[in-house]
């Protein structure tokens, strides 16, 4: 019989003056927060299908993503961390106590920063986006989550059943196994949301006045989501969500370019043809233009240029 694939990674074998490098090295999604003085660790990951299950040992240490390490690595996912010590998250909503034994959810898409403590016997698991996505409404009010409670200790439970039995575990029931994972994550989770969701209001007309000044500010290239969503630390289903009350991303900066374009004609210093004003706000040719415009404002761009001269 094969079992699930598993994986174990220490600084033991290594000297000590290397071993915080390694660590380092090793998780560097995360900018870590540690003493690189006698460090060490070990992790083993243990791959149950689409689940990740990971148990850790080292000294004290605080991981964090900020916004620049996510434009740069573009790494996407969730983690779920149950620690046997208190520790406090902080994330744009503000910190989090998270008391010992109880599951704190993190998004890698956005930014957060846990305080320094010891590893012992730390279970995570981490998990693709899509497959949050896929039982979940709302996988972007997540980030920050903390799973306490009835529900939490059964998480929990569930958890440290895994790690336990993880040697154990056979290739064949690992689909079957994850599944029961994710389902259980949602169901501990989705009690939570409603309260996330109106905690999370502020925070999205934030991310919405951003997201707006960004396209604002590129007029004139191509959209490329995945380009902006690295450029503002959000995902791309973050993204599409915080446009919907504008019709979508595309239908918003169309709005934007075809304002952009009405105020080049009223401008009477402005000598560029209107192919020229056109192509400079990324309309293909005149006719895409023409016809928006049209459409837009009951007028083509000649005659609005015409008109407003006239006046």
């Amino acid at each position: 019989m094969s079992f699930v694939p598993s994986s174990l990674f220490t600084t033991e074998s290594l000297p000590e003056r290397d071993r915080f490098d390694a660590w380092r090295t090793l998780f560097s999604a995360h900018d870590l927060d540690a003493d690189p003085q006698d460090f060490s660790g070990s992790i083993e990951t243990a791959q149950i299908g689409a689940v990740a299950l990971r148990v850790m040992n080292a000294a004290p240490q605080g991981p964090g993503r900020s916004r620049p390490q996510i434009r740069r690595d573009g790494m996407d996912g969730f983690v779920l961390y149950l620690s046997q010590h208190a520790y406090t998250v902080e994330t744009e909503r503000g910190v989090l106590d998270v008391p010992a034994g109880a599951i704190s959810l993190n998004d890698l898409s956005q930014p957060y920063r846990r305080s320094r403590v010891p590893e012992t016997d730390s279970l995570i698991i981490a998990l693709p986006r899509s497959s949050i996505a896929a039982l979940l409404p709302d996988e972007d009010a997540l980030h920050g989550l903390l799973l306490h409670g009835g529900s939490g200790r059964l998480l929990a439970d569930h958890m440290r059943s895994l790690a336990a039995n993880r040697h154990a575990i056979a290739a064949v029931d690992a689909g079957h196994l994850a599944q029961a994972t994710l389902h259980m994550i949602a169901a501990c989770v989705r009690p939570s949301l409603e309260g996330v969701a109106r905690a999370g209001a502020p925070l999205d007309a934030a991310r919405l006045r951003i997201a707006k000044q960004y396209l604002r500010s590129h007029l004139a290239t191509p959209l490329r989501i995945d380009a902006m969503a690295k450029a503002l630390g959000m995902s791309r289903s973050q993204l599409y969500r915080l446009f919907e009350p504008e019709g979508g991303i595309a239908r918003y900066l169309a709005r934007q370019r075809l304002g952009a374009v009405r105020a080049a004609l009223t401008d009477p210093l402005e000598r560029r043809s209107i192919g020229e004003i056109g192509a400079a706000y990324s309309f293909g040719n005149s006719a895409i233009l023409s016809r928006a415009f049209r459409q837009a404002y009951g007028l083509s761009p000649r005659d609005y240029r015409a008109s407003v001269g006239g006046a």
